[in-house]
């Protein structure tokens, strides 16, 4: 109770000391000058507070702990045995845009080894292209190979897989047929057909793709869900999609973040379909999201109950351009940008990971080579190296929110330790002897393995008056010397 009206006080002086200074640079303004200074100082102090927290939301969400057992040849616990943890993968999915894979003309393993080894140092998810205008340019001819060998790349490396989209209005090839039942047959086979042939390499799949703005779009896949609706749409893909690959992971993405995009989502489960998660488009060419702001989006869907991903995350390391088609030219990465970029993605990321909702964050260019629209949004530059955002997240990633240590069984044969949910290599040690194993820590399981040390016999336990005899000798030779002591005291003193 008393930490909650600290809370208030401190909201209280920190409000105060924010909009003083404003209202008296305002002296003379108007009414809506002071409110907008007001509501811009409580939504501050109000982030400020949302970043406080953040650590301690981390440590309980997005952690577990891990029991280990060890036991002999015979079954018995072994005592005060070293357990080894550390972590190899997260549950939580940090990705980024795998397109540049189907860029080199011997395939994904072509790649430059810079973008690739800098990648999977990061990463643990990816994105893979399938626009229906680019996979199947042609009536029947795909580019299923080419995007196969790309999501095989990805898992030999343990990276997660998302196909992206299977149904957008502003993809769409020249052959498509315009009339809209016609176009319900075509998505159909084509969702039926991708997600069947890719089930098991590729895990997730943004199914349709902004459909807040596909009635507005006018080509033949537009017209469609115009007839239809866009909850209908969706409805209809989600089930294709489900019935051939039951057990992928089913996306809805927009760019979108206001209540049409969420009466779309609705208007889903009221046809009786379900998505596995809500895909938000993150792109700020335009500037950066006040991260208050990005806390609310999460909360405004939280109640769908289902995880969030923020996709497509676009920050600059330059100025913002109003004028998007200007060119990579024209649109430097400057050093001063890069500093801007690093800090506000460290306090992105930070921020995401530590709301419940969040399950997974795709930052979209992960270059600036060829990035989209030009943009100085990667986060390594044209030439591969490194700017210092991605130094920031893969010291969040793989060093902040990364578990490693030692643990030890004591005297029961159990060692503890808490963990970020993920995968786990274990090595346990006794007396010379090694063995290795793994654990997955996951959110609402027990976490318990239990590991035999081959080729180690326990000795039982030392009994007790063995431990205990040299100190009872000790304390009667203390009481020995005492008396004796004592006794030449007194006689002493008779003399």
């Amino acid at each position: 109770m008393y930490r909650k009206y600290l809370q208030v006080i401190v909201l209280a002086l920190l409000t105060v000391a924010l909009i003083l200074p404003s209202i008296a640079c305002q002296q003379g303004g108007s009414g809506a000058d002071l409110g907008a200074t007001l509501t811009g100082a409580y939504n501050n102090v109000r982030e400020w507070f949302i970043m406080q927290g953040a650590k301690d939301r981390i440590e309980s969400i997005r952690k577990g702990d891990a029991s280990i057992t060890v036991v002999d040849d015979s079954g018995a616990p072994v005592r005060d045995a070293r357990v080894y943890f550390e972590q190899q993968s997260h549950d939580f999915l940090f990705g980024s845009n795998l397109a540049p894979l189907g860029e080199p003309t011997n395939g994904p393993n072509g790649i430059d080894q810079d973008w690739a080894n800098a990648y999977t140092a990061l990463f643990n998810y990816g994105t893979l292209p399938f626009n229906w205008d680019v996979y199947e340019p042609k009536q029947g001819q795909t580019d299923e190979q080419s995007l196969r060998a790309m999501a095989d790349w990805a898992r030999k490396r343990g990276i997660v897989t998302k196909g992206s989209p299977l149904i957008s209005a502003d993809a769409v090839p020249s052959w498509a047929p315009p009339a809209v039942n016609d176009m319900q047959a075509s998505q159909e086979k084509r969702v039926k057909e991708v997600t069947g042939d890719l089930c098991g390499l590729v895990d997730y799949w943004d199914v349709v793709n902004e459909p807040t703005s596909g009635t507005s779009t006018k080509t033949s896949v537009g017209n469609w869900m115009s007839s239809r609706t866009p909850a209908v749409v969706c409805s209809d893909a989600l089930s294709w999609a489900r019935s051939s690959c039951p057990k992928a992971n089913l996306i809805i993405n927009d760019f979108r973040t206001d209540q049409d995009f969420k009466d779309i989502l609705e208007g889903i489960l009221r046809e009786h379909a379900s998505y596995d998660a809500i895909g938000i488009e993150t792109d700020m060419l335009r500037g950066n999201w006040p991260l208050y702001q990005v806390w609310d989006i999460c909360d405004r869907f939280k109640d769908l109950n289902v995880p969030i991903h923020f996709t497509d995350v676009t920050v600059l390391s330059g100025s913002p351009l109003t004028d998007l088609t200007a060119g990579a030219e024209s649109w430097p990465s400057t050093p001063a940008g890069e500093l801007a970029q690093a800090d506000y993605a460290e306090k992105l990321y930070t921020m995401l990971f530590s709301n419940p909702s969040v399950q997974a964050i795709t930052w979209w260019n992960f270059s600036d080579k060829d990035a989209a629209q030009g943009a100085p949004s990667g986060l390594l530059r044209a030439d591969m190296s490194k700017k210092p955002a991605y130094d920031r997240l893969l010291k969040l990633i793989r060093d902040d929110w990364w578990s490693r240590g030692n643990a030890y069984t004591g005297n029961s044969g159990t060692a503890v330790f808490r963990g970020f949910f993920g995968q786990y290599e274990l090595i346990v040690e006794k007396d010379n002897k090694r063995v290795e194993s793994a654990i997955d820590i996951s959110r609402g399981l027990d976490n318990k393995v239990k590991v035999q040390l081959t080729g180690y016999t326990q000795l039982p336990p030392t009994p007790l008056y063995l431990l205990i005899w040299p100190y009872v000798v000790a304390l009667v030779v203390i009481a020995i010397i005492v008396l004796i002591v004592r006794w030449i005291d007194k006689m002493q003193r008779r003399i």
